[in-house]
C-alpha cells in the first residue's frame, strides 16, 4: 500500500498502512502491538492469518453423516470415516457404510485410534480394544490385550504399539510385525524370532514410575513415549534386536492428552499443560532431536483454555496438511460447547512462523485429515471442510470477527484527524468495520461490500486485489478496529488496510 495519498478534494493526507498480519498475540498489552508492517491482532475468531500475512475467513463446511455429539473420528481407506458418537447410554461406533457397534464404551470414556494392518484400531482405558476392517467392528482377539485394556495406541515400523495399561502404566507393548493379535504375553516361551512381539518398560529407563500419557511416531522409525513431564524417543526396527533409545533426545516436556499428538510433515505436534510443542530434528546437525514451544504469543490464552476443560484428556487436535494448520479443540462443560485454537504454519516449508487464531465454528471437538479432506466431529454429527474458495449452497460458512490492538498511526500523544479508510480485500462478503478510541468510546461504523472474484490473487506475485476507500472522518489519539462479516460464502480475505490522516 502506497503512501502518501492525495485525495480528490486536495486535502493532503498520509496513509498509515497495516499488513502482513501475524495472528493473535496475547502476551503483550493491546497498547503495544501497533507494528504496522507485521501487525499482530488482539482478537481473531473464525479466521486465520496465512503464511503470506493475509487474514482469511475459515472455510465453509458441509454436513457429512451422524446426528449426535461426535467425540472421535478417523479416516479409513481413501475416503471412508468411522466415528464415535454419544447415543445416550454410551458411546457407539459407526461407519460411513452404516456399520454399528452400540454402547461399546461408557459416555465418560476417552477413545484413541490409529490405522494399522488395514484396520482402524480403537483403544480406551478399562475397555476392550476394537478394530474396524471395512466390514464390521470386532474385538481384538489377542488373549492378553483382551485382559489389559490399553488407553493409547500408535503404529510404527509395521508394529502396533499400545500403552496406558491399568496396573502396567509404565509399559509399552508391541505386536508382532504385521499382526495386531499377537503381543508379548501371547508369545510362546523361548521365542527367538526377531519379528516377535516385545515390550519396553520406561520405569527401567527413568528410574521412576512415571505413567505414560501418550504415544506418537514420526520419521517412520521413531516412537515417542510421553509422560506428564517428559518424552522418551526410541528407534524402532522390525527386527526387535535393533531397538535403541535415542540418546540424543532432549525432551523435558510432557503430553497432557494423547489425542493431540499429530504428525505435521516430519515434525510431531502435541499439547502439554503449558502450550503447544513440536518435536523435530535439528536442522544444524541432523542428529539432535528436540522440542520447542510454538505458543509463546498466546501463552495466557492457552492456559485459560486448558484450565477450562474439566478433563484435559478430552483435548484433541487435527492437522490440515494442505493449509499447514493445527487445530486444537477444548471441550467445555456440556456436550455442545467447545473452543478452538488454531496454529497456522507455512505450507511451503521453511521456518514455521506460527500464527494463532481462535474459532467457535460448528463447536467442533475432534477431527481427522486424509487425502486433502478434513472432517470435523461436532455436536450434531460429522462435517466435511470444503476448500477455502468453494461455494456450496448446502454448506455453512463461518462469520469472521477480528479486532486489532490500539493503532496509534505513528504518534502516541497527538490527536489525529482521519480522512478515510482504505481496504484491500478479495472474495465475496459484507464486511462491517467498527472502531472505538483509546477510552473505549464508539467512534464510527461502516459497511464494505467485498466482491472481487476476477482472479484468486492467491500468490504474492499476483497483483493486489481491489481497493475499497471510504470516508472515515474522526478525531482520536488511537483507535481499535473491528472487522466482521455478515453473509457471503467461500473465500474472503483481508490483504491489508490503511488509515489516511490529514497532514
Amino acid at each position: 500500500m502506497t503512501s502518501p495519498i492525495k485525495s480528490p478534494s486536495g486535502v493532503k493526507t498520509k496513509a498509515y498502512s497495516y499488513e502482513n498480519f501475524q495472528g493473535l498475540d496475547t502476551s503483550r498489552d493491546i497498547t503495544s502491538l501497533d507494528t504496522g508492517k507485521q501487525q499482530h491482532l488482539s482478537k481473531m475468531i473464525n479466521a486465520t492469518c496465512d503464511w503470506r500475512g493475509q487474514m482469511v475467513r475459515d472455510a465453509s463446511a458441509k454436513f457429512r453423516k451422524g446426528e449426535f455429539v461426535t467425540k472421535h473420528i478417523k479416516f479409513f481407506g481413501d475416503d471412508e470415516t468411522v466415528w464415535i458418537e454419544q447415543t445416550g447410554s454410551g458411546l457407539t461406533l459407526r461407519s460411513d457404510r452404516d456399520h454399528t457397534l452400540v454402547d461399546a464404551h461408557p459416555t465418560s470414556a476417552i477413545v484413541a485410534s490409529t490405522v494399522f494392518n488395514q484396520a482402524v484400531q480403537f483403544t480406551s482405558r478399562f475397555r476392550p480394544m476394537y478394530r474396524y476392517n471395512g466390514i464390521n467392528f470386532e474385538r481384538n482377539q489377542s488373549p492378553s490385550i483382551n485382559n489389559m485394556f490399553p488407553a493409547y495406541c500408535a503404529s510404527v515400523q509395521r508394529r502396533l504399539a499400545v500403552a496406558g495399561i491399568p496396573g502396567r502404566e509404565t509399559q509399552i507393548h508391541f505386536s508382532r510385525v504385521d499382526q495386531d493379535e499377537i503381543f508379548p504375553d501371547d508369545e510362546e516361551d523361548g521365542s527367538t524370532n526377531v519379528l516377535r512381539a516385545g515390550f519396553i518398560d520406561i520405569a527401567n529407563l527413568l528410574g521412576s514410575a512415571d505413567t505414560i500419557t501418550g504415544l506418537g511416531s514420526f520419521e517412520q522409525n521413531r516412537l515417542v513415549a510421553f509422560t506428564a513431564d517428559r518424552a522418551i524417543i526410541f528407534k524402532i526396527d522390525p527386527n526387535i534386536d535393533n531397538w535403541l533409545i535415542d540418546d540424543n533426545a532432549n525432551i523435558n516436556i510432557g503430553c497432557a492428552s494423547h489425542n493431540t499428538i499429530v504428525n505435521a510433515g516430519t515434525d510431531l505436534l502435541f499439547c502439554s499443560r503449558s502450550g503447544i510443542h513440536s518435536i523435530k530434528r535439528s536442522e544444524e546437525n541432523g542428529i539432535l532431536v528436540f522440542s520447542y514451544s510454538m505458543s509463546d504469543k498466546v501463552d495466557i490464552l492457552y492456559r485459560e483454555l486448558f484450565r477450562s476443560v474439566p478433563n484435559p484428556e478430552e483435548i484433541s487436535a487435527v492437522f490440515d496438511q494442505d493449509t499447514a494448520q493445527y487445530h486444537v479443540f477444548f471441550p467445555q462443560d456440556g456436550d455442545f460447547l467447545c473452543k478452538r485454537l488454531t496454529l497456522a504454519m507455512n505450507p511451503e516449508g521453511g521456518e514455521a512462523q506460527p500464527k494463532f487464531s481462535t474459532g467457535d465454528f460448528l463447536n467442533s471437538r475432534c477431527g481427522d485429515f486424509l487425502n486433502g479432506k478434513m472432517v470435523l466431529g461436532t455436536s450434531g454429527g460429522a462435517f466435511e471442510v470444503l476448500k477455502i474458495e468453494d461455494v456450496d449452497d448446502a454448506a455453512i460458512t463461518p462469520e469472521l470477527d477480528i479486532t486489532t490492538p490500539l493503532l496509534w498511526h505513528g504518534s502516541l500523544e497527538s490527536t489525529k484527524e482521519t480522512n478515510s479508510i482504505i481496504l484491500q480485500a478479495a472474495g465475496v462478503g459484507k464486511l462491517i468495520v467498527d472502531a472505538q478510541d483509546d477510552k473505549g468510546r464508539q467512534i464510527g461504523s461502516l459497511v464494505i461490500e467485498v466482491d472481487d472474484t476476477s482472479d484468486d490473487n492467491y500468490f504474492q506475485d499476483v497483483p493486489l486485489s481491489v481497493q475499497y476507500e471510504r470516508k472515515w472522518q474522526h478525531r482520536y489519539r488511537a483507535a481499535q478496529y473491528r472487522f466482521r462479516t455478515e453473509g457471503g460464502s467461500g473465500l474472503l480475505r483481508i490483504i491489508g488496510f490503511a488509515i489516511t490522516v490529514r497532514t
